[in-house]
């Protein structure tokens, strides 16, 4: 989306209550450090809840007032208080903004506020409620809040939830745009997107599905009804995926024969070792299956396809539709993944310390691995290329202690 290189600041408050972090999902990384705030259902997925003492700080420094910026949230406030204030504050007496909106308790709107020059715009729900001129003296602002008119605490009272920064002052289009925006559901393997082979999904089956459980310990006792058995440690067989595919060329035979060919042989690419890395790269015929669901949180696989493919289609010199069903396992169903965003040199680098008395298996993202983790240990991976890099680390992921990391945790387990 062209308006991601001016996205300064970029939270979805999508983390589970009680987590101390709100992640920001820009390239500046500025979290936010959460003190008495909460977690709960919201708009999309979570929101961040506030009851009058707690506060989200980002001490980061991402918003230049020299500048036009266009403030996006979600916002609901608590009946304690009926309007919501925005307030821009500038150097010098008397000199500031402020408009009261007027919102009805417990609901949702999408507050947009844009300031370009001496312009100040209010939108909510994508329609615009207000534009101020400011006089040109008062020059840049020095602050900028959003209040509510409720005094009986000294911190806000409500819920935000997908609350953006931009550089830039957005146009309506562009805010209505953001209201509007739903992540387009993608499945990508190795990156590389289905749609770019005329492959499309039609259904899933087993991504998200309860792993069925391996054979546990038993004992049978002679002289007792039924078998005593160990449920105390479950292990997980490996998962299987199916994906039911239906491909469109135009063309006729030889171009709709091509693109089957070309698709399925991603399952068997080998992988490209990046230059100067340090890991070792992933095994032949394991494969990174992502399906983008969210605009911040994808989910991830590393599979391989144990199976041919049957392809049900009907010759024809001009388009041709083919169905099949692609079969895949993944052999590490168990894992935490993480998220890391690298935009220039000096943020190249993930980092992650914990302690493991199981082997665990990483999985960069990039076509590397670390495989056999264990013990107590600080691992590093450098990336070559600017991008979204998905880290998998696979195996009794729950008897990991002592996790950190400078990346950000999507799926503590998945």
């Amino acid at each position: 989306m062209a308006l991601d290189e001016y996205l300064v600041l970029n939270m979805p408050f999508d983390e589970t209550d009680g987590s101390k972090i709100a992640y920001d999902y820009s390239p500046n990384r500025a979290d936010g450090v959460v003190t008495n705030a909460h977690y709960e259902a919201g708009k999309s997925s979570n929101c961040i809840r506030f009851d009058g003492d707690g506060k989200c700080e980002v001490n980061k420094s991402v918003l230049a007032f020299n500048g036009s910026f266009t403030l996006c949230t979600f916002v609901k406030s608590h009946s304690i208080a009926s309007k919501i204030i925005v307030l821009i504050n500038y150097n010098g007496v008397n000199k500031f903004f402020q408009s009261f909106i007027d919102v009805s308790p417990d609901q949702w709107y999408y507050l947009a506020v844009v300031r370009e020059s001496n312009y100040i715009t209010i939108y909510l729900n994508g329609t615009q409620i207000g534009r101020t001129t400011l006089p040109t003296d008062y020059g840049n602002p020095i602050g900028f809040s959003i209040a509510q008119d409720c005094y009986l605490t000294q911190l806000g009272h409500g819920c935000l939830d997908e609350t953006k920064l931009y550089s830039k002052a957005l146009s309506q289009e562009e805010i209505l745009g953001l209201l509007d925006n739903t992540k387009q559901l993608a499945y990508l393997l190795d990156g590389i997107n289905f749609k770019d082979y005329g492959v499309s999904v039609s259904k899933s089956m087993g991504l998200l599905d309860a792993l069925k459980m391996k054979e546990p310990l038993k004992l049978d006792w002679d002289g007792y009804h039924g078998e005593a058995i160990d449920l105390t440690r479950p292990r997980m067989q490996a998962r299987d995926i199916t994906l039911q595919c239906f491909i469109t060329t135009d063309g006729g035979k030889i171009a709709f024969v091509k693109a089957v060919k070309d698709f399925l042989e991603l399952f068997y690419t080998p992988h490209v070792k990046p230059a100067g890395a340090k890991a070792e790269i992933v095994g032949a015929g394991l494969h990174r299956l992502t399906i983008d669901i969210h605009p911040t949180k994808a989910l991830v696989y590393e599979v391989y396809m144990p199976d041919g493919t049957d392809l049900d289609k009907e010759w024809n010199d001009d388009k041709m539709t083919g169905t099949f069903s692609l079969k895949l396992r993944e052999p590490e169903p168990v894992k935490r993944v993480l998220k890391h965003l690298r935009v220039n040199e000096s943020s190249k680098r993930i980092t992650i310390t914990l302690t493991t008395e199981k082997l665990v298996n990483i999985y960069w993202g990039d076509g590397t691995t670390s495989q056999d983790v264990y013990g107590t240990t600080t691992i590093t991976h450098d990336y070559d290329e600017n991008g979204e890099y998905y880290v998998i680390l696979t195996g009794v992921i729950e008897d990991i202690k002592d996790f950190s990391t400078n990346a950000i945790i999507v799926w503590n387990k998945l």
